[in-house]
């Protein structure tokens, strides 16, 4: 079974043994090497953090590499470095150096330095009963083996299931409880399956899936993973076909002009995979990877070549809820690294780990370092907003500085004691009294272009910092063109300039007829004038604020004009255990809904509603602060709740909580209940 989202490539690791024969220090310059281990990191697990590595590389390492991979921060001088990893691993017959090279690898690896035209695969679909690795979940293996690209003998079996196959299964593969009611237990087929297999390369299309659950059941029925090397035809595609944006396995046997007969089926998806293995065989071969250990050493790279480890089972990953949340990511010490919000935990936590080449440097380098992932299941989106943001806050996570997680959002600001005020796209909001703050937005390109064309338009400045009018001042272009008034000179009156900023805030409030007729008026007679550039120009300017005037419901885009509700359902007891400490996430029970109170843009209050007496509270609260609030300047401390939930009310789905409004004082217990 495929997805077109994950895929994975990995070879194991199956080697604990000890540092040195009697922890004796075997190299030249040991001793000073030694010097230099952190104290919670022996020499046995660091031999181990390597032979995890090199497995998956098996093409090898320079000592450089693999340094890097035990240090933070290790240094730059490579003969320490050599030594430093020598004195690791020199005594082990697991591992060999290549003096022509310069590169360490693992004895092992040896066998898959061979042509890929005499390079053994075994290409295998499995369908199962459900999406996640549980005892006895598979329902058919599909397989064939090959030899270079050549198609050799198929292995096919169903496969009873300890569980009765759901209904969307049965539909999709055509595999009904009845097929597999006289069919072999997992117990019995996969030692068939593994002496198939042999020490062949497992291929397959996701394979993170095929993987994820053929080693559950070698680690429950063996005692040991699959420690087979693993390539993925999905991840193949991306690095060989990169303009093709879907790369499902029927619609890349479709590019090809494959066969699709058989799909969703075991040995039907087996042999479409196959083949294009083999198609893809030749592709690389053409790019010089004409050996096995140096093509899976390409694929287990990321973008621009860089390596990424993934230290996380794909168990665990499949283990993740499919909720709304904030993860962890922690080393193998257990630092917290970086800290992430999602929608869905275990979508967003697969998208690091599935193979993509395309994650940035950053990225990957986080990737390598992430052992550990903690998750915290919470209500909603915007539940797991502010709980991320706070995290961020107070915990300071390193790589939170170097990585942006999501698009900015973007504000439009006016400033009302400037008396020729300017638009102005800002990605911060503040606290200043008197400045009219409109938004979100997302995109910076299309918001600027929008405001230079309203700007245009209304002959408002876009020239920064306080004017100091004078009829001496030589205006700028802009000025000189006509598309600005002129106030640096006065060519404009005070009040004039006031009037036309005052119709570009009714236009950013919603009231946007007058000006787009204004503006299909202009294009029509400049159309029939036969001025076609200026028409062009006016029609994109009204395409850009037809967009611009494009706004939500009910909500208005001044920030702090939003006055209202927001009712979330009950929340887990994982989730209210993670919201300590803080007043505006107090824990609430399973049960109950919880109601966030919104003021002038403002998180004013998070409250339980599991009583009259919580909806009367609400009531009462509304009615002593809704003055108040309007009335008090915005703090700091504020801003950073007041963009998430700006943004948050932009990008909501229909079904993620509900909104109400609040218009005034006067606000009904009964409202609540609607929810």
């Amino acid at each position: 079974m495929d997805t077109e989202d994950n895929s994975f490539d990995s070879s194991g690791a199956d080697n604990n043994t000890e540092f040195g024969a009697n922890g004796s220090d075997a190299a030249p310059g040991w001793q000073q090497a030694r010097s230099l281990w952190p104290a919670r990191l022996l020499p046995g697990s660091a031999k181990e953090k390597l032979h995890a590595y090199l497995a998956a590389h098996p093409a090898g390492a320079d000592p450089r590499e693999l340094l890097a991979l035990l240090f933070s921060g290790a240094g730059s001088d490579p003969e320490l470095g050599s030594r430093i990893i020598s004195g690791i691993l020199a005594d082990d017959p697991n591992f060999m150096f290549d003096a022509a090279t310069g590169l360490w690898s693992l004895s092992r690896t040896s066998v898959l330095r061979v042509p890929l035209d005499q390079a053994d695969f075994v290409v295998v679909d499995l369908e199962t009963s459900g999406g996640r690795p549980t005892p006895g979940a598979i329902i058919e293996i599909g397989a064939y083996r090959m030899r270079g690209r050549q198609i050799l003998e198929p292995f096919q079996t169903l496969v009873k299931p300890l569980m009765r196959i759901p209904r969307f299964v049965a539909r999709l593969t055509s595999i009904s409880d009845e097929m597999v009611a006289a069919a072999p237990p997992i117990e019995e087929v996969l030692p068939r399956f593994r002496a198939f297999l042999g020490d062949a390369v497992m291929v397959a299309h996701n394979a993170q899936f095929d993987h994820a659950f053929l080693d559950f059941e070698f680690r429950r029925l063996f005692g040991i993973g699959l420690l087979n090397p693993v390539l993925c035809t999905l991840r193949m595609a991306r690095r060989l076909l990169p303009s093709l944006r879907r790369r499902r396995l029927e619609l890349l046997a479709e590019h090809f002009g494959l066969s699709t007969a058989g799909r969703h089926r075991g040995l039907g998806d087996a042999r479409m995979a196959a083949e294009l293995l083999s198609i893809f065989l030749e592709i690389a071969s053409q790019m010089g990877l004409n050996r096995l250990d140096r093509l899976l050493d390409h694929y287990s790279r990321g973008v621009a070549g860089r390596r990424i480890e993934r230290h996380v089972a794909p168990e665990v990953i499949a283990a993740m809820p499919q909720r709304p949340g904030v993860y962890l990511m922690r080393n193998q010490n257990h630092d917290l690294l970086y800290v992430g919000k999602a929608t869905s935990l275990r979508d967003r936590v697969r998208s690091y780990f599935n193979g993509d080449t395309r994650l940035s440097g950053k990225i990957a380098e986080l990737v390598n370092h992430v052992w550990h992932i903690e998750t915290r299941p919470m209500r909603s989106a915007l539940e797991a907003a502010l709980l991320e943001a706070r995290l961020i806050r107070e915990l300071k996570p390193p790589y939170n500085r170097m990585l942006k997680s999501a698009a900015p959002a973007w504000f439009i600001r006016i400033d009302l004691n400037d008396p020729f005020p300017r638009l102005q796209a800002v990605q911060r909001l503040t606290a200043r009294a008197g400045v009219l703050q409109l938004g979100p937005f997302i995109g910076r390109r299309n918001i600027e272009h929008s405001l230079r064309a309203l700007s245009r338009m209304l002959g408002l400045r876009t020239c920064a910092g306080r004017l100091e009018p004078s009829e001496d001042f030589s205006p700028c272009i802009s000025g000189q063109i006509g598309h600005c008034a002129g106030p640096c000179n006065l060519s404009v009156s005070e009040d004039a300039y006031s009037h036309q900023a005052s119709r570009a805030i009714s236009f950013l409030r919603g009231r946007s007829g007058p000006i787009l007729g204004e503006l299909v008026q202009a294009r029509d007679q400049a159309a029939a004038a036969m001025r076609f550039e200026e028409a062009a120009r006016h029609h994109r300017s009204l395409e850009a604020l037809a967009t611009l005037a494009e706004r939500t419901t009910r909500l208005s885009r001044v920030v702090t004009e939003n006055n209202l509700v927001i009712m979330m359902g009950g929340q887990s007891a994982e989730a209210r255990a993670h919201t300590d400490g803080d007043e505006r996430l107090k824990p609430v029970s399973a049960e109950s809904p919880i109601a966030y109170i919104v003021l002038s843009g403002r998180l004013a209050l998070t409250r339980e509603v599991d009583s009259p007496q919580a909806e009367f509270d609400i009531a009462q609260f509304v009615a002593q602060n809704y003055e108040l609030y309007k009335l008090r300047p915005v703090v700091r401390g504020e801003l950073e709740a007041m963009t998430i939930i700006a943004r948050w009310l932009k990008e909501r789905a229909s079904t993620d909580g509900r909104v109400i409004p609040i218009t005034g004082p006067v606000f009904e217990p009964a409202w609540l209940r609607t929810y």
